[in-house]
């Protein structure tokens, strides 16, 4: 009998970057708040987009991109997020049950790089393209590294990103899961 058991396990060579997330074009939406919430723990741990940026968390998490209408944001919640003491609080009854427009593209907290590169920042810029009801439209309009050593690159997104649904993500992760990579040996 055999135990399924899943591990966070470093790769040689491979590092974890942090990445840091700028919205380059908040201010022609004056009328929206943007907040994040997490593809693992939902709205457990919600945060709001400061000046368009946002970044942090659990390295094997993702964030997903949410708009709200300042008129339809209470404010206590508001305030709550706003404060730098506050509680982590479980918001998912609120958030679930309040009109968001939430984005579909894929946000991943950190990105796998080769550790001989020394990127020592890694930012994306991300571009809204449109606010309805419940979507919000947003693309991947570049990534830019910086590295230890001063220099800056950037990585010029040719096409529109691939989104992905969360069927899809289910399916992507069945394909990795420990039981089915045993079968596979």
């Amino acid at each position: 009998m055999f135990t399924s058991v899943q591990a966070d396990i470093a790769v040689a060579g491979i590092k974890q970057q942090t990445n840091q997330y700028v919205i380059n074009n908040t201010e022609f939406y004056p009328e929206y708040q943007f907040l994040t919430s997490s593809e693992i723990w939902n709205y457990e741990y919600p945060s709001l987009v400061v000046n368009g940026t946002f970044g942090g968390g659990y390295k094997l998490d993702g964030f997903i991109l949410h708009a709200i209408k300042r008129t339809d944001l209470d404010p206590t919640i508001l305030a709550d997020l706003s404060s730098p003491e506050r509680e982590k609080k479980n918001l998912s009854a609120y958030f679930e049950s309040t009109p968001l427009a939430t984005s579909d593209l894929l946000l991943p907290v950190t990105t796998s790089l080769n550790e001989n590169l020394s990127v020592s920042n890694l930012t994306v810029l991300l571009n809204i393209e449109g606010i309805n009801k419940k979507t919000l439209n947003v693309s991947k309009i570049k990534t830019i590294y910086q590295y230890e050593n001063g220099t800056i690159s950037e990585e010029i997104e040719q096409t529109k990103p691939e989104k992905i649904d969360s069927a899809s993500l289910n399916d992507i992760n069945q394909m990795f899961s420990p039981d089915i990579l045993l079968e596979k040996i």
